[in-house]
Parts: C-alpha cells; sequence; structure tokens
C-alpha cells in the first residue's frame, strides 16, 4: 500500500496544472511542437546523462530505463521555483544578494508572461529517438498504474522510472526541467524529484541549481 501511495502522489503532482545571462528577455512563445527542438533536444540529453551519473544513482547502474511518455507539464517547473523561493525567504536562507540573483532571476513580469504562454500548454509525448546516448523504454501512464496495482512489477527486470518535464527554456541562457526518478522494483520508489535549473556558460549547458517543489516521500 505504502508504494501505491508514492506512485499515486507522484502522479498527481505532476500532472498538475495538466546582468543579460540571467535578466535577458523572457522567450516571447512556449514551443507546442510534436517534436523537440534542437535546443530542447540538447537540454534533455544533457541533464539526463548528467543526473543518472551522481551518485545517488549509484547501486542503479544496471537498471533499465524507462521514460513515462506523458510529459510532466513544464508549469511545474515554475510551481517549484515559486515554492523554492518562498521556503528560501521565510527561512532566511538568502543571505546575500548574489545568492537570490543566482538562483531566483525571474520578475514578477516575466514570471506572469511565462503562466500565460504555458495556459495552453499540450501534453508532449516521449520517444525513444528523443535520447541521443541512452537506451529507454517508454510506459504510458496507464500502463505503469496498472503494473503497480496489479503487483506485476515482481515479475519485470529491474528499472528505473522517469517522469520528465520538456525543457522550460527562460531565454537563451536559463532554462528548466521538472523530474521524477523511481526504482521499480517495488512499484516505483522514488529516489529523487526536483526542477533543475539548467545554464548556458561557455556554449554549453550545465545544471547549476535545484528547487524543491515541498512534497517529501
Amino acid at each position: 500500500m505504502r508504494t501505491i501511495t508514492f506512485i499515486i502522489i507522484s502522479l498527481l503532482i505532476y500532472q498538475q496544472s495538466a546582468g543579460q545571462s540571467t535578466r535577458s528577455k523572457v522567450s516571447d512563445s512556449i514551443p507546442t511542437e510534436q517534436n523537440l527542438t534542437a535546443t530542447e533536444n540538447t537540454l534533455v540529453n544533457v541533464f539526463l546523462e548528467a543526473e543518472l551519473k551522481k551518485d545517488r544513482y549509484k547501486y542503479y547502474k544496471e537498471y533499465e530505463l524507462f521514460i513515462i511518455e506523458e510529459s510532466v507539464k513544464k508549469t511545474k517547473s515554475i510551481d517549484a521555483y515559486l515554492y523554492s523561493l518562498t521556503e528560501w525567504k521565510s527561512m532566511n536562507r538568502i543571505s546575500k544578494i548574489s545568492d537570490s540573483q543566482n538562483m531566483y532571476f525571474l520578475d514578477s513580469l516575466q514570471l506572469q508572461k511565462i503562466n500565460r504562454a504555458l495556459q495552453k500548454e499540450q501534453v508532449y509525448h516521449w520517444k525513444v529517438g528523443d535520447f541521443n546516448n541512452l537506451k529507454v523504454g517508454l510506459y504510458k501512464y496507464e500502463e505503469l498504474r496498472t503494473i503497480i496495482n496489479t503487483g506485476a512489477f515482481v515479475n519485470l527486470p529491474k528499472r528505473l522510472i522517469i517522469f520528465l518535464s520538456k525543457p522550460l527554456i527562460i531565454n537563451e541562457n536559463n532554462a528548466l526541467i521538472s523530474f521524477n526518478i523511481g526504482s521499480g522494483e517495488i512499484g516505483n520508489s522514488i529516489i529523487s524529484h526536483f526542477t533543475v535549473l539548467l545554464r548556458k556558460e561557455n556554449n554549453e549547458w550545465n545544471d547549476s541549481g535545484y528547487y524543491e517543489d515541498g512534497v517529501y516521500y
């Protein structure tokens, strides 16, 4: 029951809302194409490859990778950004102006513009071909739920299950990606779930920080 609760909470959360380098103009449009743009493809692959190399996944190196076909809504990224900002302020954790400017670089007008653009956001359906250097399979949301509810996971290979948003590209140097990665051994036991800030420096994208979303398992 605990495992089922984990995945139900996770799925509900991730379906909610169905200087120049940091202060540059917010993109006028949020892509809703049925295929990734070149920049989106780069961001997704840079993020996943770097994330899966971290120590928190060292016991899962032999696990198969499965992406949930229906993408997490990009509104999740803004929700996490705002939650994390509120928490940092309330706990007096922002002790220097530079801390705030580095992680919390969006002003209220920019946030309003992004939220308006995302009102008609479409759910993106991931494709195996979106992942350049990783061997992945796909699960539909309902397929995973059936696997968990019926206990079929006990007969399946060891798997990492990944919920992933398309990149929310803020400007030419900043993007956000929300994700949830869990082990499929006992249904979907959560390993990590954050929104990551990807920042372009020296023509390369790297993760520059994480935003909490206020949900704890």
